[in-house]
């Protein structure tokens, strides 16, 4: 392809990575700013090493994707030894995600399949590097990443198995959600293929908050009360999420004027005590 191929191909490429990024982000952020969490400290139940792979499901990034925001670390209180260790273990979790697989000459039906297996291999790759994390951070500082990775999924959260057994879900509720996230894939398909004609970015941006808002009613619609105010404890004290967009400054509020009590000021947090004990005093345990 010549240079001026290239350069009038350029937008093109920028403009389909952009759409396909927005299908995968929107499930997965749905609601974000309604997770912001409200509740007081409940944590992942479960003792041990804290909660499940809160990012290990369908539509979640990774735990040590957390870790490389410099604010969750500061949250954690993640010491120079520490960081040395997770360090290694971004090495190793480099290794193991690299895929290799041809998609400008692959049908949709080989997309499909990728992305599958490749969700299958993170799944397990994220079961292996939280076994890990184990060994390198305190039962406290696992228990705060369990509440902001919460936090970060927000209503996509609910799809970790982990998080259905703490909130006690029905198989009938378990197969509604998986329902509505089925349904809400199938409309983003179709709401892309005919925005990649119109280029429209402003059509884009108005079909997902659309999409956010409705998979939201529908999900919340699922949970029961007391699942409601559970789901909300398992978040924790609010933390930040700009911070885990590159910590960009100015008013924490939320997408299309929501946020609530989670949108104000955090005030300080002073640290979480280094690495203070690790067996600690966790009731019951």
């Amino acid at each position: 392809m010549s240079r001026l191929s290239q350069a009038q191909f350029a937008p093109k490429l920028r403009f389909v990575a952009m759409l396909a990024m927005a299908a995968g982000l929107t499930l997965q952020s749905a609601s974000i700013a309604n997770a912001q969490g409200r509740g007081g400290r409940g944590g992942f139940p479960g003792g041990g090493g804290g909660g499940g792979a809160m990012f290990g499901g369908r539509g979640g990034g990774s735990t040590l994707g957390l870790l490389r925001a410099e604010k969750v670390r500061e949250e954690l209180g993640i010491d120079e030894q520490q960081t040395e260790a997770l360090k290694k273990l971004e090495e190793q979790a480099r290794e193991q995600s690299r895929p290799d697989f041809d998609f400008r000459n692959a049908s949709e039906e080989d997309r499909r399949e990728f992305f599958e297996k490749m969700q299958s291999q993170r799944e397990e790759q994220e079961k292996e590097t939280r076994m890990q994390l184990q060994t390198v951070l305190t039962l406290e500082q696992m228990e705060r990443l369990d509440e902001i990775g919460i936090q970060a999924q927000g209503l996509m959260a609910l799809s970790s198995p982990e998080v259905q057994e703490a909130l006690t879900m029905t198989e009938d509720q378990k197969k509604k959600l998986t329902e509505i996230r089925s349904g809400m894939e199938t409309k983003m398909r179709e709401e892309m293929r005919e925005i990649m004609q119109s280029r429209d970015r402003e059509k884009m941006q108005t079909a997902m908050e659309s999409m956010r808002e409705n998979m939201e009613k529908e999900v919340m619609a699922v949970l029961t009360t007391e699942q409601k105010k559970k789901f909300e404890e398992m978040k924790g004290d609010p933390f930040d999420l700009e911070a885990l967009r590159g910590g960009r400054g100015g008013e924490r509020g939320a997408r299309g004027g929501r946020g609530g009590e989670g949108g104000g000021e955090r005030g300080e947090r002073g640290g979480r005590g280094g690495r203070g004990g690790r067996g600690g005093d966790r009731g019951g345990e």
